[in-house]
């Protein structure tokens, strides 16, 4: 155990946590969650990209618990008039959801809905169409299906045998970290390298939420943003395309919802992923506000619209999770704020 859970242990077991809270000023804190696992799952090989998975729906439950007994949880309005009104009469925290999985609906939306707490779900509309699967989950998929001890892919070579994980890692990373124009046919070249069929429609169709799904929850405390169309990492994008990404995925969501949508979280959304030419562009398309990820929490009173920064939230109502949630700058890494 490292000496930051030690201290977030000591802090939470003898009530001091409260106490030493209450010191220290009033701030936003935006939990990002992505998938919640069902309470009953199988202990069978999961297919895709474990990297996304979440608490259990029990799980959840109990943080949305402790969450709105301890804080002021904030809808997508409330926390957009902060910026404009920067004040709170309590802390707040914020509950938001990327990609939207099927398990956003199914698991999440029943407890967000039981306990009367707000969310956001940025959603990408490419993916809900069904055409297709999320890269990284495909990534995985490939890796994890294939039965070759070894692929080469890009003049490199991954041993498979033993290393699956890391060589799923590595390709995610490829992804992440390197221009749209060389990643464009990885998929495709890795489905040929590992010998292995992209998924069925049926499958694919299985893993988000349908369009009636987001109207659904869009009708019941649930605000959709959105989360680009296709999920590519902007800061590997020209501005065209960035704006394509933007554009096009305010428009479709607009479209199937018949409202506005006013909130945009950036994909993989660490600094680096995006850029200031992409916090320019954001505005430029009509959002009021945009949130990045593993970036610490907010200070209402300095507040950037087109950086709202989220923490990851994390798979138990842990000693954690809560001096996460209390003090973000103490127990999560929170890396330099870009250049402006």
């Amino acid at each position: 155990m490292s000496k930051k859970e030690l201290l977030a242990e000591a802090l939470f077991r003898s009530g001091l946590l409260h106490p030493i809270a209450g010191l220290l000023p009033k701030g936003l804190i935006i939990l990002c969650y992505h998938r919640v696992c069902p309470d009953n799952a199988q202990s069978a090989a999961y297919l895709f990209d474990e990297g996304v998975l979440g608490p259990s729906e029990s799980e959840f439950e109990r943080q949305v618990k402790w969450l709105k007994g301890n804080f002021d949880i904030l809808s997508e309005s409330e926390i957009l008039e902060l910026i404009s009104n920067p004040s709170l009469s309590n802390r707040g925290v914020a509950i938001t959801f990327d990609d939207g999985y099927r398990d956003n609906y199914e698991l999440a939306y029943p407890i967000l809905r039981a306990h009367a707490a707000p969310a956001i779900f940025f959603l990408c509309p490419g993916l809900i169409d069904g055409t297709t699967l999320a890269w990284w989950d495909l990534i995985a998929y490939f890796v994890k299906q294939s039965a070759k001890p070894a692929i080469t892919l890009g003049g490199e070579t991954f041993q498979l045998a033993e290393r699956k994980p890391e060589t799923i890692v590595a390709l995610h990373d490829r992804m992440k970290l390197r221009p749209d124009a060389e990643t464009a046919s990885l998929l495709g070249e890795l489905s040929q390298a590992c010998q292995v069929r992209f998924p069925e429609e049926e499958l694919r169709r299985r893993e988000f939420m349908t369009w009636e799904h987001a109207r659904e929850v869009s009708c019941h405390g649930v605000a959709i943003g959105s989360h680009t169309h296709t999920h590519r990492v902007l800061a590997r994008l020209d501005e065209p395309a960035q704006r394509w990404e933007l554009q096009e995925s305010k428009l479709a969501l607009e479209k199937q919802l018949g409202q506005a949508v006013q909130t945009i979280a950036y994909p993989v959304g660490r600094y680096g992923n995006f850029t200031p030419a992409t916090m320019r562009l954001a505005g430029e398309c009509g959002y009021k506000g945009a949130f990045s990820f593993r970036t610490g929490g907010n200070s209402p009173a300095a507040m950037n619209p087109y950086d709202i920064r989220r923490i990851a939230a994390g798979d138990r109502l842990d000693a954690t999770f809560a001096c996460s949630a209390y003090m973000p700058k103490l127990f999560t890494w929170v890396p330099d704020a870009p250049r402006q």
